[in-house]
């Protein structure tokens, strides 16, 4: 996504602007799902999938032109075994792709209830796959995103810390700079930062905290 520009500052303007606007569309988005969940009845089922599918389907695609959100794309092909090595929950591609198919965003997906299983889970099978060497995702512009669908109602702040103090035990091979908020809507959406070094080379994973909570079928 930084091409076009001979001024190497201003490919890293748009590159920032670019990947705060796909925040900023997951958040109107998954608001959007809520919204229609609570108006119609139609409930989220409590599975990361399920949640996802309707996230893509029925919003992410829609009303964003400059941008495509594809579900369950293979991930990091090995030549030697004809194989991909993770599968990615969402890939993001700028209209521009073609230009450099190497040059995508990955958004992995995890359900967080406050409880240590998937606070593990959410460390072991989301953060560990981009910074675990060898990487099971690619992070082309050095940055990807973990999108916590929150589906109990708890603390989302003091959840995140029990994260960040569990990633320091669970992944210590790989240094990080600690979680850190860059905005809150109201109690339903927290998003964090965090830089993590990885082979010398640092990326940064943006943590997005949803509290589906109040539309999850029981």
């Amino acid at each position: 996504m930084m091409q076009g520009f001979k001024d190497e500052s201003y490919n890293i303007d748009f590159e920032d602007g670019l990947f705060e606007s796909i925040m900023e569309h997951l958040i109107r988005c998954s608001d959007e799902m809520k919204a229609d969940c609570i108006e119609t009845g139609n409930l989220l089922n409590n599975n990361e999938d399920k949640i996802t599918n309707r996230l893509v389907e029925n919003y992410l695609n829609k009303g964003s032109a400059f941008m495509r959100f594809i579900l369950q794309s293979p991930e990091s092909f090995v030549p030697d075994e004809d194989i991909y090595k993770g599968r990615t929950d969402i890939k993001v591609v700028p209209q521009n792709w073609f230009m450099d198919i190497n040059d995508y965003y990955i958004i992995e997906c995890k359900r967080i209830d406050g409880k240590a299983k998937l606070n593990k889970e959410y460390i072991i099978n989301g953060i560990a796959r981009f910074v675990i060497s060898p990487p099971k995702y690619s992070s082309f512009n050095k940055r990807n995103i973990m999108f916590g669908y929150v589906v109990q109602d708890i603390n989302i702040p003091n959840n995140t810390i029990e994260i960040e103090r569990l990633q320091k035990t669970m992944i210590d091979e790989v240094t990080s700079e600690g979680f850190i908020l860059n905005n809150n809507s109201g109690a339903e959406c927290y998003i964090y930062s965090c830089k993590y070094t990885v082979n010398t080379e640092w990326i940064e994973l943006r943590h997005l905290f949803y509290d589906f909570s109040d539309c999850i079928s029981s």
